[in-house]
């Protein structure tokens, strides 16, 4: 989906490159039935989730009501029925239960450790997390703590992307922030 197909405010958006690789590190296929987005943002990856999935169901966790109200306004705009909006801070209280077959995360508010053990205790065995970072301490505090998780294929890319902009009678290329994503699957643990 094109940055421009949402309705944006001031709240902070995964760009469309960021969220084409994210979605994809996901793994999401015809069995997956519920994913989590966490520290939502705008909700562009749970919405483009919802818009190319219908039969997934999307639960998006946002702390900020601005980027909330943002969430519901797309949500309305794309007509979807399979995302809901949990206004809170991460983690929060979950039916012990309640499992996912993938989890992304784009903010932490700080919590970053404790948003990924909670992550990894609702996320079903082989289910994919997946996290972006435009701050590198984030990036590399949530990889080393992962690698000592029951997790595989555990993996780190930057994405740096430019956009081709006209400026009088030239061009330049306009470059937005280069963005780390880390994703890797749950294992069984021993």
């Amino acid at each position: 989906m094109n940055d421009e197909a949402f309705i944006r405010g001031k709240v902070p958006m995964t760009k469309a490159e960021v969220r084409a690789a994210s979605i994809d590190l996901l793994g999401l296929n015809s069995t997956c039935r519920k994913v989590l987005d966490i520290g939502a943002g705008t909700g562009s990856v749970g919405l483009q989730i919802a818009c190319a999935y219908p039969e997934i169901e999307v639960t998006a966790i946002e702390r900020n009501s601005d980027a909330v109200e943002l969430i519901n306004q797309n949500k309305t705009k794309f007509g979807l029925q399979n995302i809901a909006v949990i206004e809170a801070y991460a983690p929060v209280e979950m039916p012990v239960r309640e499992q996912f077959d993938a989890i992304f995360i784009g903010g932490s508010g700080g919590n970053l450790t404790d948003i990924i053990d909670w992550s990894l205790e609702h996320l079903k065995t082989d289910g994919h997390l997946v996290l972006n970072f435009i701050l590198l301490e984030n990036a590399l505090t949530a990889m080393q703590y992962l690698e000592e998780c029951a997790v595989s294929e555990l993996t780190m890319k930057q994405i740096q992307v430019a956009n081709w902009h006209k400026l009088g009678a030239g061009h330049y290329f306009a470059p937005q922030n280069p963005t780390m994503i880390i994703g890797c699957k749950k294992i069984r643990s021993e």
